[in-house]
């Protein structure tokens, strides 16, 4: 049996608005049910469960946005980048949108920082607050993170850049470099808990809301591809 062609591709994607709420595994039967319906030349596995094989770039956690995913697949012939982005389009949920769709040069594991931006919106928020939540990044960042060998002390100070801290509109939005390398990836639940160890009382009336903007390799400066 003569092999069957396949065309490695990945597509940037956004997940906004209710989408965030989903988990991993919801957003994969959707990505799967959506190239059903697109009719795309998409390489399925053998055997008795033919599926595509997908993969996803870094780990999101429910409930963050994110204008900037990553999942790579493969077709079973050529094609053409804007093309595939209509289809998936017309496919997709509202919340979910291709940008791009090309051939990979890199590999998931090339990634090593992501920009977040973090909004407060409380009555607690003031350009005071948005000050000394700066100044509380400035030094060490303690943080408790769970490893495979148990619930470890560390410093992610040398992991996390506050890029800027500025009151707007009435909210504190923070934008913000996290490593996100295979083995020091930084989950931006661990700036939001280090913002309410400094201020207590900040999301007594309000909440908080995260979105993941762009994704870099080691140099924090060329964006992965």
């Amino acid at each position: 049996m003569v092999p069957e062609e396949r065309y490695p591709i990945r597509v940037k994607f956004s997940k906004t608005g209710s989408l965030k709420f989903i988990s991993h595994l919801d957003l994969d039967r959707t990505m799967k049910s959506a190239f059903l319906r697109s009719k795309l030349p998409i390489w399925y596995t053998m055997g008795f469960n033919p599926h595509p094989k997908i993969a996803f770039s870094l780990p999101l956690s429910v409930g963050t946005a994110s204008k900037c995913e990553f999942m790579d697949f493969m077709f079973t012939q050529p094609y053409d980048g804007n093309n595939i982005v209509a289809e998936l389009n017309k496919s997709f949920p509202q919340d979910l949108r291709a940008i791009e769709a090309y051939k990979p040069k890199t590999i998931f594991h090339d990634i090593g920082w992501a920009r977040y931006e973090i909004r407060i919106e409380t009555s607690a928020c003031s350009e005071e607050n948005a000050k000394v939540i700066k100044d509380a990044f400035a030094g060490d960042v303690i943080v408790m993170k769970k490893t495979k060998s148990g619930v470890k002390e560390l410093n992610i100070s040398p992991l996390c850049d506050i890029e800027s801290c500025d009151y707007i509109d009435g909210a504190i939005v923070i934008k913000t470099l996290l490593c996100s390398s295979e083995n020091n990836f930084v989950n931006p639940k661990y700036v939001i808990e280090h913002i309410t160890k400094t201020i207590p009382n900040i999301l007594d009336d309000g909440d908080y809301y995260v979105c993941r903007e762009e994704v870099f390799m080691d140099d924090k400066v060329t964006k992965f591809r």
